[in-house]
């Protein structure tokens, strides 16, 4: 065809075929890029003046896997690329933050920085070139570009050794006070068991609860069908082993030059035995799943195959009778559960094999009478249901009313002692407890389920103020009893704690810093870009950070 084509090139027909050609391939191929090329969105991402391309993205992304590599640590590819997307926008932003700031960082803070690395120095703690040389080797990684590493290092913690001086030090007592800080609360449950609903509701509020509660009143998708099942045993009594099928089979054995007929024969009857009696099964099944394919009532197939038909009806997913709650007892109703409810209405499952408590072979199918969908019971069906629902439900909103009640109450600074006991309720104190919720006396269990639930709850209250949480079926209403100081705890390593705390502290505000100056150099990512070179990054954290 290229010979056609060079030989009549200066035909008009191949000039337009050549044009039409070449005007596909930009339409389809090089279009695109020529699009985000003017529109200036030819970049993966965009810190301020600086544009990552995706061939700058992706040659960094080679770099990490080949450290990666390197170090013999297992690779993430999602979590790697995410990590050099990260890093690839605080780099830019630390570089455009250093100059800003004016870090200038010479080739003496270089020396002494690398010089002062513990890998990299040897038995006497004197720095050694070739252990650096070493490591770099393992990791592939070129010398100008550990250098360039290290210098962004060096930015960077430039930039977060400002944070540490900035109010921490006069503050971070302050913040150790407020961790260390415990609450005591007081306590009453309310059981809505212990109301009382007198009066009977009418037809129509039953009805109305009926109609607006459907979830509560919905029945279980019910399905009924046959089990067939086909023992093993029973067709034993029709193989028949002869003489001259022991000799047969005997000629034919590889162990006949070893040993004689007479001691073979016991063996040779078992084998043959079972290798005719797992013919016959196979052919016996073969036969009834073709009979039963061509519509033949189960009745029929089960008499003229001898086979046991066990009826199971109206049963759920949990296997109960929908009325008896009767449940299925075959040695293998899971099993069989699994089938029944996988296969369609006048279905017929494949056979499975199973053991009965001889460790004979039993093998059984399914045949799937009816199905019952999952619905709504009617009132008149459910009506008694539906009444204790309702009781239950009017407990709850009494429960609630009253918890409510006391909530409002202490919130115009009524005590909830007080408020228990004029309504006849037991308030109880609890142990105290920190932020994470660990109680002070934690071999008591008897709060720890409240304490659990309410905890962070109750550090964002004062003394004084109260709420209600649902618990184990029970409405607990508690009030901050005591606001216990850290000066009263005994933290046991105070010194080290404080160290611990103000690097956290640190750490907080270098990732605000991180944030701001990200909307600083405006940090533009070009999700359509990063899509198409990074197909196993989820696009979404990036969306909500930047």
């Amino acid at each position: 065809m290229l010979d056609s084509i060079r030989r009549h090139s200066s035909s008009i027909g191949v000039k337009i075929f050549l044009t039409i050609l070449a005007l596909t391939f930009v339409f389809c191929f090089g279009l695109p890029d020529v699009i985000r090329k003017l529109s200036g969105k030819d970049y993966l991402v965009k810190i301020g003046k600086v544009r990552i391309s995706p061939a700058m993205f992706k040659q960094e992304k080679a770099k990490k896997f080949n450290m990666l590599k390197g170090s013999d640590r297992s690779i993430d590819e999602k979590s790697v690329t995410s990590s050099i997307l990260h890093q690839i926008i605080w780099e830019n932003i630390i570089d455009l933050a250093s100059e800003d700031f004016g870090f200038i960082v010479s080739d003496s803070t270089m020396k002494e920085y690398i010089g002062g690395m513990h890998m990299f120095r040897d038995e006497q703690g004197r720095f050694s070139a070739n252990l650096l040389r070493n490591l770099l080797y393992k990791l592939q990684i070129p010398e100008p570009m550990f250098l360039e590493l290290s210098k962004k290092e060096i930015k960077s913690a430039l930039i977060k050794a400002a944070l540490k001086y900035v109010s921490i030090s006069a503050e971070v007592d302050l913040y150790i006070g407020a961790h260390l800080e415990k609450r005591k609360l007081s306590l009453v449950e309310l059981n809505p068991d212990s109301f009382e609903i007198k009066g009977k509701p009418s037809q129509d509020e039953l009805r109305e609860f009926h109609q607006n509660n459907p979830d509560s009143f919905m029945a279980d998708e019910l399905r009924s069908f046959r089990i067939l099942e086909l023992s093993e045993s029973s067709l034993e009594k029709d193989i028949v082993i002869s003489e001259e099928d022991l000799k047969d089979a005997y000629e034919y054995s590889p162990e006949k030059r070893e040993r004689t007929y007479e001691e073979m024969k016991a063996e040779l009857a078992i084998n043959l035995r079972q290798e005719r009696l797992q013919s016959k099964t196979n052919e016996i099944i073969r036969q009834i799943e073709d009979t039963l394919m061509t519509g033949e009532n189960v009745e029929n197939v089960a008499k003229k195959f001898n086979l046991k038909i066990i009826n199971v009806e109206n049963i759920n997913a949990g296997n109960k009778n929908a009325k008896s709650q009767e449940v299925l007892k075959v040695p293998y109703k899971k099993d069989v559960m699994a089938v029944a409810f996988s296969i369609d209405e006048g279905a017929d499952s494949s056979f499975s094999e199973t053991q009965d408590d001889k460790k004979n072979r039993i093998f059984w199918l399914v045949h799937l009478d009816s199905i019952t969908p999952k619905h709504v019971e009617e009132l008149k069906k459910v009506s008694d249901k539906v009444l204790r629902e309702w009781t239950k439900d009017q407990k709850h909103r009494k429960t609630l009313e009253l918890a409510d009640d006391f909530v409002a109450k202490m919130g115009d600074g009524g005590s909830l002692e007080k408020l228990a006991a004029e309504h006849g309720r037991i308030c109880n104190v609890s142990q105290s407890f920190d932020r994470l919720g660990t109680a002070s006396d934690h071999k008591n269990k008897k709060f720890a389920d409240i304490i659990a639930a309410v905890h962070e709850e109750a550090f964002s209250k004062n003394k004084g103020e109260a709420s209600r949480r649902e618990i184990n079926g029970k409405i607990v209403v508690y009030q901050v009893r005591d606001v216990i100081p850290e000066k009263q705890t005994d933290p046991p390593d105070a010194t080290k704690y404080k160290a611990e705390l103000s690097q956290e502290m640190t750490d907080d505000l270098y990732q605000q810093l991180v944030g701001y100056l990200s909307k600083k150099y405006k940090v533009t990512i070009n999700y359509e870009m990063l899509k198409d070179s990074a197909d196993t990054l989820d696009t979404s954290e990036f969306n909500e950070i930047f």
